[in-house]
């Protein structure tokens, strides 16, 4: 990291005054190097060492100045202003600072004519803004490459072009004359410090030089067809890319349908086919939460009717209550014993309404907490059917003249249940069908051994169900259009509750004005 950040810092980061004062002083730093060579080489690297000169105040130049923020225009307004500048520091600063330090044989040793070497001096400044054009053109391209993976392969390609390009021009240099010539010169030079300037002069500066000729040569000729041919290369995996890439932004509009067509067999392919995976799995989970946010609301609304129904149940016994007391303790004295003893039974109703209505509501607590304790061991149903049967006929023929009747056959298997829940649910049943069985009708409960269950048919004469409220009749609180105000909603609830939670089940079946059958299904034992 620590080098990457050294070299962001280096590039681009000056004024046009700081930049031109540094490729001056780089100037100055290579002519007082090439000075050293006078009377030790011959002028051949001279005139090197002024191409070098030229070059390298052009590329500092280049690399280290930074023009001011605007658009196309003000930008090459200011890439031609610098231009300028750099060719006027070239032919007149430079030439001043050589003429002062008495570096001025360096020009006469080249053999070139002066007005040759200010010519040379001034093509500084056009070099550096076609050279700053290609960079502007290299960012640029830089930028697209990041941005599009087609440009990011095509990009891939073109640096096989150039390395190739590489490799022929450093060949090239090496088999050509002036190399030898190169050569030669340098073996001729003894001073060490002449030498190894000499060196560098006429092998590393012209290799280089025609190296990066070479290469431009190639991005000039050949990177047109071979852009070219890698973009139609790079198309058919950017395609599929960019449709991955439209779909995805689909998706996260909340277009959860939005599926991308699978094309081959590659990489590429296996991605788009786990996208699609992905996609069908965030659709299934977003249908789970809407299906749980559903629920929770749900709940949430069911706990505010519970409330609600829970304060208007109470209130009826709780305001009966009240009144009865505030009229015996109002006139004791004067209301006849039997009228007392009336009051206290009504009062004793009541509270056994009431107590009932709070023991319902906490059975139902306790299945929803799933804390609710049974003690499922082996039951005589026959024996607990006749029992529940003989102690709640008499109720139902005096309060309601209901009979009430168990046909059952000779032998039951038992069945797995908690034997207090079960004639708790056989008992309310049967009250409710007793309380929607007019006058001089019958309650009939029947049993037998249906697959590994034994099936119980509570059924009665009564006015039915109607086909709006059989669907809800399970509900806590619900109260259909038959329904009377001794009911509280709940006793159909508790029945199914109680036997889910002893692994039954129960239905119903109903037809307006022709009666009731409730069918409830217990886990037999063998």
């Amino acid at each position: 990291m620590k080098p990457r950040m050294r070299l962001s810092s280096f590039l681009l980061s000056v004024q046009p005054w700081q930049g031109l004062l540094e490729a001056w002083l780089v100037g100055c730093l290579i002519l007082g190097l090439t000075s050293h060579l006078e009377g030790y080489t011959d002028p051949f690297v001279f005139q090197t060492a002024m191409f070098f000169l030229c070059g390298s105040c052009g590329m500092w130049a280049v690399l280290r100045i930074r023009l001011p923020d605007g658009g196309w225009k003000k930008q090459t307004f200011w890439e031609f202003c610098v231009g300028l500048a750099l060719s006027f520091m070239m032919v007149f600063a430079l030439r001043l600072c050589g003429l002062f330090l008495h570096w001025d044989a360096i020009w006469r040793l080249t053999t070139w004519d002066e007005w040759q070497v200010l010519l040379l001096f001034g093509l500084t400044g056009p070099g550096y803004f076609f050279t700053r054009g290609g960079l502007r053109l290299w960012l640029r391209w830089n930028r697209m490459r990041k941005q599009r993976m087609r440009w990011s392969i095509t990009h891939a390609h073109l640096l096989v072009a150039l390395f190739i390009a590489f490799i022929f021009a450093f060949l090239a240099f090496l088999i050509t004359p002036y190399s030898t010539t190169a050569l030669r010169i340098w073996e001729k030079t003894r001073d060490p410090m002449a030498s190894l300037l000499t060196g560098l002069l006429v092998t590393f500066f012209p290799a280089l030089t025609l190296i990066v000729v070479g290469m431009g040569a190639t991005l000039f000729f050949i990177l047109p067809p071979s852009a070219l041919f890698s973009y139609f290369v790079a198309r058919r995996t950017t395609r599929r890319l960019e449709a991955l890439t439209v779909t995805t932004a689909a998706l996260r509009s909340g277009d959860y349908q939005a599926r991308v067509t699978v094309e081959g067999e590659d990489e590429v392919a296996h991605l788009q086919s786990d996208f699609n995976a992905m996609a069908d799995k965030l659709s299934l989970t977003l249908m789970d939460l809407n299906e749980e946010k559903d629920r929770v609301a749900q709940i949430l609304e069911s706990k505010r009717e519970l409330v609600a129904n829970v304060s208007h149940e109470l209130r009826t016994p709780v305001a009966t209550l009240r009144a009865a007391i505030e009229s015996m303790l109002a006139h004791w004295q004067e209301t006849p014993s039997e009228e007392l003893h009336r009051k206290v039974e009504l009062m004793e109703n009541e509270i056994q309404q009431l107590s009932g209505l709070i023991d319902d509501l906490f059975t139902l607590s306790q299945v929803d907490v799933d804390h609710l304790a049974l003690d499922c061991i082996r039951v005589d149903l026959h024996s607990l059917i006749n029992q529940a049967v003989d102690s709640f006929s008499p109720l139902a023929w005096q309060s309601g003249r209901v009979e009430v009747t168990a046909q059952l056959p000779k032998e039951l298997p038992f069945v797995n249940a908690d034997p207090r829940r079960l004639n708790q649910v056989i008992l309310n049943l049967l009250r409710n069908g007793v309380r929607h069985t007019p006058p001089g009708g019958i309650v009939a409960i029947q049993a037998e051994k249906v697959e590994r269950y034994v099936q119980i048919d509570v059924r009665d004469t009564g006015e039915g169900i109607d086909p709006e409220d059989i669907g809800h009749i399970f509900e806590r609180f619900y109260r259909g259009k038959n329904a009377t105000s001794e009911s509280a909603g709940l006793g159909l609830a508790l029945v199914k509750e109680l036997i889910e939670a002893m692994g039954g089940s129960i239905t119903v079946e109903s037809q307006p004005g022709q009666g009731s059958c409730f069918y409830v299904r217990i886990p037999a034992i063998a």
